[in-house]
């Protein structure tokens, strides 16, 4: 199973089950508790404790196939009055997107088990509208945290978040009164999930050091995102003289340091 599709099953519903046989054979159509209109969502054909063959995906309406169908093979072990056993399974999954329409029709999906063909009933999905907050959730940025104020001499993060997007080539000019130490180290986050897709960060971390008290104007940095180059806003940091607290600190490892002298 790719990392684009992961679920947690209490959080979904189980929709037209068609059992089959003596063997707890399965084949059942679970989608998620919500599906907000205009956005991703997810659903999973499974069956349960037998061989499928030629699994016939169902008319979509009120959306669109994204990704699908990914088959993978799962299986979980469970207890029962203290005999345990082992479930097996095959999943077919779907990425979907609505279309902004008020409801989504799942048709049947059908699958033969020796011989025998198993067919789950066709479901219809109302949807929730996304709030404002979602709709913000999907839009491109590229922004720079960094502290406000730091002293002379010591070291600080800068944080630079590329939001909904995959980027290449990322790019810091040259920062004046700043000794560079390390980075950029690249971390990502985000994706397809339970509920369909949750905002993707790539997150670019540089380890920097202040030289001299004054203020530091931190240049734009920038990142290519299909084949167009995002910057984000200049911003200033304040370079503080060495507080008392520190220069006791050093000034006590010093003396640590050299005491057998």
């Amino acid at each position: 199973m790719t990392k684009r599709i992961r679920f947690i099953m209490f959080v979904f519903f189980f929709i037209s089950v068609a059992t089959y046989g003596g063997n707890n054979v399965r084949f059942e159509l679970i989608v998620p508790e919500k599906v907000y209109s205009g956005r991703e969502f997810t659903i999973i054909f499974r069956l349960e404790n037998a061989e499928g063959q030629d699994f016939r995906a169902p008319e979509f309406s009120g959306c669109q196939v994204i990704k699908g169908p990914e088959i993978s093979h799962p299986s979980r072990y469970t207890m029962e009055w203290g005999i345990g056993r082992s479930l097996s399974y095959t999943d077919y999954a779907y990425i979907l997107k609505t279309d902004r329409k008020k409801k989504v029709k799942i048709g049947a999906a059908t699958v033969r088990v020796d011989g025998d063909l198993l067919k789950t009933a066709s479901h219809t999905i109302l949807l929730d509208k996304s709030s404002k907050q979602e709709y913000a959730d999907n839009v491109i940025s590229f922004t720079a945290v960094v502290p406000e104020k730091v002293e002379v001499g010591k070291t600080f993060k800068a944080v630079f978040v590329l939001k909904n997007a995959q980027g290449e080539n990322f790019n810091l000019p040259v920062v004046k009164n700043c000794e560079f130490i390390y980075g950029p180290e690249v971390s990502r986050k985000g994706g397809f999930s339970f509920w369909g897709r949750t905002p993707i960060e790539t997150v670019y971390t540089l380890i920097l050091k202040a030289k001299k008290t004054g203020t530091v104007k931190f240049p734009s940095a920038s990142v290519d995102v299909n084949g167009k180059v995002l910057k984000t806003k200049k911003v200033k940091i304040k370079i503080l003289p060495e507080s008392e607290k520190t220069r006791k600190t050093r000034f006590n490892e010093a003396q640590r340091k050299y005491q057998s002298i």
